[in-house]
């Protein structure tokens, strides 16, 4: 997990630049956008990590993980119908998983980012006080559980490393990570350049 965090970092840096919602003058159409950006991210990514992640490492209780359906939570209290988000853009340039390393470096990235949202959730519930944009079902996520659900994505990560047989899976995993944080922030900047979040 530190080698992660270690050899990550610039990574993350690039892509929380490309993420807009701490913007003071932020309105709910510039944090719909942001959503429906998310959106296109996650539904194809978390369709790919499923294969991967679903029963091969068990301890990460992935099935209890999966952000989709709090974004269509929060989408749908945004105006979105079922028709709606099926015809939102989804993102073509995901990062290459060729195998379960890879995608548990992924999956951290996902993972992380229920840290940082809790920065965020405390800034949108600030700055829609008394504005009915939803529920911020994506960034509850976990509520309370937010730090004992990252250690056991740590401990799991961890124990699935110690098991394996490759002598490379570290250097996999922290590529998978690298590769996430470039082409997420990839399509947030390519999803958000022609509209800006104060329209």
């Amino acid at each position: 997990m530190q080698r992660l965090k270690t050899e990550t970092r610039p990574h993350h840096e690039r892509t929380e630049a490309a993420v807009r919602l701490m913007e003071p003058d932020l309105t709910p159409g510039g944090y719909r956008r942001h959503l429906e950006a998310l959106h296109g991210f996650y539904v194809p990514l978390e369709a790919e990590l499923s294969a991967w992640l679903e029963g091969a490492v068990p301890a990460l209780r992935a099935h209890e993980r999966w952000k989709v359906p709090l974004l269509e939570e929060d989408l749908r209290a945004l105006g979105h119908d079922t028709a709606s988000l099926a015809r939102l853009p989804r993102c073509q340039q995901l990062p290459q998983l060729p195998g379960l390393p890879e995608a548990l470096g992924c999956f951290y990235v996902l993972e992380g980012s229920t840290l940082g949202g809790q920065l965020i959730l405390r800034h949108l519930r600030r700055r829609f006080a008394d504005v009915p944009v939803g529920p911020f079902a994506f960034f509850s996520a976990y509520g309370e559980e937010v730090g004992p659900m990252w250690r056991a994505f740590g401990q799991a990560l961890t124990q699935a490393a110690a098991e394996a047989s490759s002598s490379d899976f570290d250097a996999r995993v922290v590529k998978g990570a690298q590769d996430t944080f470039e082409a997420f922030g990839a399509w947030l900047a390519r999803e958000t350049a022609n509209a800006s979040p104060h329209a």
